[in-house]
């Protein structure tokens, strides 16, 4: 059911799938890349979360409620245009050659996340590697691997973190050291 206190979130998940379904999931990554950025600067610098080892890593999933109540909606599964998305990102991350510059993703609010978490720590003077995610729906982990390598780390070290968390980034202060 869409209440009024939930219908903000719900409206944007719809537009998510509107954007699809009339550009593609390139330009819809694009637009919420670009919504996320300009949250982070309205905010301005730092991070959320809890720190460890310059890694950033977040015990709640940020949105999950709202996007598991919504993917409820449509039978328990996330509709066909946010898993056009993520394998538009899935794709991007294996073949850029700065594939560690994407998301690890399990849902499309996680492309918001990153790119919001990701412009406050470069406002703040570093540079954010998404490492590993974990599905609100599934519990299942996701990696970026381009990032776990870039960042030094290895995939028992990230699960490590996604053990107690939902996303985890590599903090770079590569500017500071």
């Amino acid at each position: 059911m869409i209440r009024l206190e939930n219908m903000l979130p719900k409206a944007f998940l719809v537009g998510i799938m509107e954007m699809v379904d009339r550009f593609g999931p390139e330009e819809t990554f694009n637009w919420i890349v670009s919504i996320g950025t300009k949250l982070a600067e309205i905010e301005g610098p730092g991070f959320e979360g809890a720190r460890e080892n310059h890694v950033n890593f977040l015990p709640v999933c940020p949105f999950g409620s709202d996007f598991v109540e919504f993917v409820e909606m449509y039978g328990g599964e996330q509709p066909s245009q946010f898993l056009e998305i993520i394998d538009y990102v899935n794709k991007q991350k294996e073949t850029a050659e700065d594939g560690w510059n994407y998301p690890a993703l399990s849902g499309v609010l996680g492309i918001l996340h990153y790119s919001y978490s990701k412009k406050r720590a470069e406002l703040a003077g570093a540079e954010l590697l998404s490492v590993g995610t974990k599905s609100p729906l599934t519990d299942e982990f996701e990696y970026n691997y381009k990032a776990i390598e870039k960042a030094g780390m290895t995939k028992e070290e990230v699960d490590k973190y996604l053990d107690k968390s939902y996303c985890v980034f590599k903090i770079d202060y590569h500017d500071k050291e």
